[in-house]
């Protein structure tokens, strides 16, 4: 009668909550490995919580697909404790070093992926300069024609007086010449 628990005999129950142990040692695992990839992506507040969510999420997906498969999808309270259990063991033992090592991982990690970016978007930059290239050019042949007509319309415009512009011109130069007859005084 000892023997059973539950309906369960004690050593299914010890098996069950080895595995337990087991699988929240697994689930640190991935709590470092989430920590590792949230630090190489941003560190803001919103990115954590995503990541946070998202690890909690495959955590409890976990746990239920563990239920289904070893305890027939039973919940047992020292599952969820050995599980629990397994995630503390990892986390305060081999989670700390691997916490200590995390900015030199983070940062060997973000130098592969550039440089994986680096290769593969180099067909793309290459084809970008050769592009931007020949744009400048063009621009900048259409710039001076801009400006050549700009100069010319200007000319043709002093060429024709019967224009408004030219008599603008022409007017503030006979004030001016004007002015400058009172200040020195002569009429001419």
């Amino acid at each position: 009668m000892t023997d059973y628990l539950y309906g369960i005999s004690l050593a299914v129950q010890t098996k069950n909550f080895l595995l337990s142990l087991g699988l929240g040692f697994i689930m640190g695992i991935f709590y470092d490995v989430f920590r590792i990839i949230r630090l190489c992506i941003s560190s803001k507040k919103i990115v954590i919580i995503i990541f946070d969510l998202l690890y909690c999420i495959l955590l409890c997906f976990a746990f239920f697909i563990f239920l289904l498969t070893v305890n027939e999808g039973q919940f047992r309270f020292y599952l969820l404790m050995g599980a629990g259990v397994g995630f503390s063991v990892y986390y305060f033992s081999l989670g700390a070093i691997i916490f200590s090592f995390s900015n030199f991982l983070t940062e060997l990690i973000k130098k592969w992926i550039k440089r994986i970016f680096a290769v593969l978007l180099f067909p793309f930059q290459w084809i970008f300069v050769r592009i931007k290239s020949h744009v400048d050019k063009k621009f900048e042949k259409s710039r001076k024609r801009t400006k050549k007509l700009k100069n010319k319309s200007k000319t043709l415009l002093k060429l024709y007086k019967h224009l408004l512009y030219n008599l603008n011109v022409k007017k503030r130069v006979r004030v001016n010449d004007a002015s400058e007859e009172r200040r020195s005084g002569t009429n001419g």
